[in-house]
């Protein structure tokens, strides 16, 4: 069986995506800035733009957790 599988993107989705977005901007903003932190920084902005603009019931690729 394939730990890969397809969950559409729905508001509830699409808001814990963006909080945990939002915590690993900010555990970054702890760190000293410098141009590798601003270069990861910017790129989490980056991928939140993009989910943001995604249409709901968009399929997002998702791995299952092996607890």
């Amino acid at each position: 069986m394939s730990d890969n599988f397809y969950k559409p993107l729905t508001p509830k989705l699409r808001q814990s995506i963006n909080s945990s977005i939002e915590e690993n901007i900010a555990e970054l903003k702890t760190c000293r800035m410098n141009g590798l932190v601003n270069m990861q920084i910017q790129g989490y902005i980056a991928l939140r733009n993009l989910i943001n603009a995604l249409p709901d019931g968009y399929l997002i690729p998702m791995k299952r957790s092996q607890n």
